[in-house]
């Protein structure tokens, strides 16, 4: 009798526990539980992505916030190990910059000459003044940095064949840098080493404006991945002011711009 009275004392209460309401409640709380861990979880994994790529932004977010440019018709030449130059190829129109104390006479192509003379002007406006230290180099000059690296390394006790491998990790193969276009440019504050340059108020200064003179700055860290490129804040390139808005606004290095371009505008073409 104990047992059975005990099981009709229990009961009532064992179904109120569990009634209909109380039970669809659970399981919307379960649901709304297994969504939320769900979302994080997403959120988590695409935050990896995005770090192992080690960019600013990911190629979705550019995508999704840059404009339309169906209407752009060219686009600059992105030169590189898989994308080399004509051999030969040398550019028109090529301009000086002036001699350098050194000796040098830096040349670029006159468009890029001419934009940046301007741009160095409205920065010696703000107090503010940059050497440029590099500008075009011809086949054969790449040729001869490539052999003359070689051989520094074969001086060291470096065998020729890993000399040779060494230096074609530090200097880039005649054909495969961008340098031969005649629209890049290395600058400093002085006409040694360009090292520190990031740490510069002229440095600075070109990160705020050097788009608006059809400049961009052509390897940064959190692009490396995409240009394979390291970081060289000091190196600039022409690509025009439009296009340099555009990548500006966008977020967007050479590579990413030119592929966009492609994409919107199948009929675009490279330019020289």
């Amino acid at each position: 009798m104990a047992g059975k009275s005990t099981g009709k004392y229990y009961a009532p209460v064992y179904r109120a526990r569990k009634s209909p309401v109380k039970m669809r409640y659970s399981r919307i709380i379960r649901r709304s539980i297994i969504i939320a861990a769900a979302v994080a979880f997403a959120a988590v994994s695409i935050a990896a992505v995005q770090i192992s790529r080690g960019e600013s932004d990911s190629f979705v977010k550019v995508a999704a916030s840059r404009q339309s440019l169906a209407n752009v018709q060219s686009y600059p030449r992105v030169v590189s190990s898989s994308a080399p130059l004509p051999d030969g190829f040398a550019p028109e129109n090529l301009m000086s910059l002036g001699m350098l104390p050194n000796g040098e006479d830096i040349l670029l192509r006159a468009d890029a000459a001419e934009a940046f003379l301007s741009m160095c002007a409205a920065m010696s406006e703000d107090g503010l003044g940059i050497v440029p230290i590099s500008g075009y180099v011809s086949f054969d000059e790449q040729r001869a940095l490539l052999d003359s690296t070689a051989d520094r390394l074969v001086a060291e006790g470096v065998s020729t064949e890993e000399a040779r491998q060494r230096a074609s990790q530090e200097v880039s193969a005649p054909g495969q840098d961008e340098a031969q276009l005649g629209t890049s440019i290395d600058v400093s504050t002085d006409i040694s080493s360009p090292s520190g340059f990031s740490l510069t108020e002229q440095y600075q200064w070109i990160c705020r404006n050097a788009h608006k003179y059809g400049f961009i700055i052509r390897y940064t860290a959190s692009k490396r991945k995409v240009t394979g490129v390291a970081e060289k804040p000091w190196r600039l390139r022409y690509v025009g002011v439009q296009a340099a808005e555009c990548m500006v606004s966008s977020n967007m290095c050479l590579e990413e711009y030119a592929g966009a371009v492609r994409s919107d505008n199948p009929d675009a073409t490279e330019e020289f």
